[in-house]
Parts: C-alpha cells; structure tokens; sequence
C-alpha cells in the first residue's frame, strides 16, 4: 500500500463519505471508490460498510485507518524534523478568513516570535482542520474549537456579533437588534462548505426558538456577504470586527442580549509537536 492508499482510507473515515472524502482530497468521486474497492481486494477485508446515508468503517477499516493516521504523522514529523535539522521552520495556521482582525494580529505575532521561519496562513474546508492537525499538516488552527485525538483547544478571546443591513432596511431606525427582528428576514447564508457558520447562527438562533431563512445565494467571504444586502431586506450576521471594517452603505447594530463568539486556538499535544508549535500558540496567546 502506498501513503496515498493510506491517505484515501483516512478521507473516506473523517467524512464518512465517498463523495465528501473526493472533495476533500480533491479527486473524483467514482477514482475514490474504485481505490478503495482496490486497497479492500488487495487486503482480502471490507474496510467500510456502505449506506444510503453514510459510510462507516468495520472493526478491520476503523484499524487502519489508526494506524494509517499514526503512519502520515510519522511521515509528516519526518519531513518538518528534516526540515528544520537544515535551519528551514515550517508553520501552517488554518484560519477561515485571514483578512479578519483576531487572525491578522495572531500572525503578526508568530512572524514576530519566529523570525526566519516559513510562516503560511491555510484556509481549508472546515471538515478537514481536525484531521489535518492530528495528522502534522497544520501546526495550529484558529477559530472554532476542533475536536480530535490528542489535539487541545485554547480560549484566545470574545468578539461579539452583529447584524449589518443597509440603510433603507426596516431595522435601520433601531439601536439594537433582537433574534426576533432579524429572524423576520432573510439571513445571508455563508459557504457551508468553508465554514460552520450557517450551524453556529441557526443554534444561537434556535435558542430563542427561531429558525433561520437564508437567502438564496451563498457568499464564500465577508466582502462578498455583504454585497448581499444591498438593495434588499437581507440581514448579515457578522463578527464586530467585521461589520466594523465593511466599506460602502451599510449599518451595523449590536444584540440585545449581546451574543459574542469564542475564538480558539487548536494545535496536536500528542504525539509531541514540532518544538515551535508551543512558540507559536505561546505568541498568539499574547496578542489575544
């Protein structure tokens, strides 16, 4: 079997789907399941027992992939201690939206506590951060807590939300908004595919026994979110900073109650880190 095999068995099980794991490699979806027919007639066991809704792996599939994600790890360390045994320091931080202020200031501080170091800032599919940690792609993450063998998850900071719309929207003449009021419109929908934040709006939602109705069309970024109000009755739930930085005809206005966000930072404890992961999570600790 080569890394590769390994890799497409460890996809299929973090996704618990064929097409889901395709995705996210990124191939397409009938070369995954012809792969993986491949690596099952190879070993002379069924790796994963499929269903109309999902895929879920047999004792024999759920053990490989243990170790298969043991197996990347080790390759991954192998590289970044090569790497670094020749003066060249790898850090990749995962962040949905780098453009934001929470991630800016936490990799102006990495930059500034690792000087001479490859400092890259990710933005993957959210699905993928946890596994990619575990595995050594990532040194850290910043944003929602990630749950996964040996990884931890640090509180950085609050920030709170707020509800941008334009100026001729009917809640414009208001100081602050409600789940109500804006519950009553439609909600602009962000990627699902990048971020979880459509789920972190319909749960705070559905705390006061409201569902969310998103518009139409979903928007990847900020930016682009924003353009969406514009010319309609749309309501944009954004971060305090970015509602704050939007460019061009706009209101914001805080909740009441007030509904703030936690930001995390995630790295992998176990196995043991690259030595600058705890320099890393040690800076972004100070200028949060």
């Amino acid at each position: 079997m080569s890394l590769r095999d390994l890799e497409y068995v460890v996809a299929v099980e973090r996704e618990r789907s064929i097409t889901g794991a395709a995705a996210s490699i990124p191939m397409a979806q009938p070369a995954l399941s012809q792969a993986i027919a491949r690596i099952e007639r190879r070993l002379g066991v069924v790796l994963f027992r499929r269903t109309s809704r999902t895929v879920v792996p047999t004792d024999a599939g759920a053990l490989l992939v243990e170790r298969a994600r043991r197996i990347l790890g080790d390759v991954a360390r192998a590289i970044d201690d090569t790497r670094a045994a020749g003066g060249h320091r790898q850090v990749r931080i995962q962040v949905t939206e780098p453009s934001l202020t929470v991630p800016r200031r936490m990799f102006a501080a990495i930059r500034h506590a690792l000087p001479g170091s490859a400092v890259h800032q990710m933005t993957v599919p959210r699905s993928q951060v946890a596994g990619m940690l575990v595995g050594g792609e990532l040194t850290a993450s910043v944003g929602p807590r990630e749950r996964g063998p040996g990884l931890v998850a640090e509180e950085l900071c609050r920030e709170g939300v707020r509800a941008v719309f334009g100026p001729d929207h009917p809640l414009a003449h208001h100081d602050t908004v409600t789940v109500a009021d804006v519950a009553a419109f439609p909600i602009v929908s962000i990627d699902p595919g990048m971020s979880d934040w459509n789920a972190t709006v319909a749960r705070y939602l559905a705390r006061f026994g409201a569902v969310p109705r998103w518009t139409e069309s979903s928007a990847f970024g900020a930016v682009a979110a924003a353009d969406l109000v514009h010319g309609s009755d749309a309501v944009f739930l954004a971060l305090d900073s970015i509602a704050r930085g939007l460019i061009g005809p706009s209101i914001h206005l805080p909740f009441d109650p007030e509904w703030s966000i936690t930001w995390f930072v995630n790295w992998r404890a176990q196995p043991e880190p690259m030595p600058w992961t705890r320099e890393a999570v040690d800076a972004m600790r100070g200028s949060a």
